[in-house]
């Protein structure tokens, strides 16, 4: 196959794995909402002095890309999916930017068993930030987490089918639901990696 790919960073923060897609040699176009320094695209001018060709940035919603149809052979969600209001329109566009056979990849967002364990962790983070800082936080509409429905949701309303795939971060991080359900805790996330082969073949 292709030694070198044409990539879409999509929510790409500080631009790191565009930069780390870049020394390997692919053709990355990072994307994110944020362009300031601290964590957003502004903070790639970092990177750049350490590669032959600077990477492109492209401030835009994930749901609005500015890209035509089928340019790029791969775009990857990096910790970003969970950001997006509409898991549907928010894949849609990002299919139509990937070739016919190319890959979407979801990496990094939040996967659980149920949507009352999802919920749990988010009323959790709300207590927790209200505790610390003596208010609620800002209610933005988020999708936050995965489960096995959204997924198959996801399959049903865009042709796609999800191969999972789960890195091993060691037997502390395996246990990691064993010992929640020992303590009577809340049922730990699951981190996992979900691609798809995108086909223009497909009802969208």
């Amino acid at each position: 196959g292709d030694t070198h790919l044409k990539l879409l960073d999509l929510g790409a923060g500080n631009g790191w794995l565009s930069y780390r897609l870049s020394r390997l040699g692919h053709y990355p176009a990072a994307v994110d909402l944020l362009v300031n320094s601290m964590d957003g695209l502004g903070a790639a001018s970092h990177y750049l002095p350490h590669l032959p060709t600077p990477f492109p940035r492209f401030r835009a919603e994930l749901e609005n890309l500015p890209f035509e149809d089928e340019q790029f052979d791969c775009a990857i969600f990096n910790a970003s999916f969970h950001y997006s209001e509409d898991y549907q329109r928010t894949l849609r566009e990002a299919m139509r930017c990937v070739r016919h056979h190319g890959t979407v990849i979801i990496a990094d967002t939040a996967w659980y068993s149920s949507e009352l364990a999802g919920k749990r962790m988010i009323a959790e983070r709300k207590a927790a930030f209200h505790k610390r800082f003596g208010y609620a936080p800002q209610e933005l509409p988020r999708q936050e987490f995965l489960t096995d429905d959204r997924l198959e949701r996801l399959e049903r309303q865009l042709g796609v089918k999800w191969e999972t795939h789960t890195p091993f971060y060691g037997l502390r991080w395996a246990l990691r639901p064993v010992m929640a359900r020992l303590r009577k805790q809340r049922e730990p996330s699951k981190f996992r990696i979900y691609t798809a082969k995108v086909s223009h073949d497909s009802p969208f």
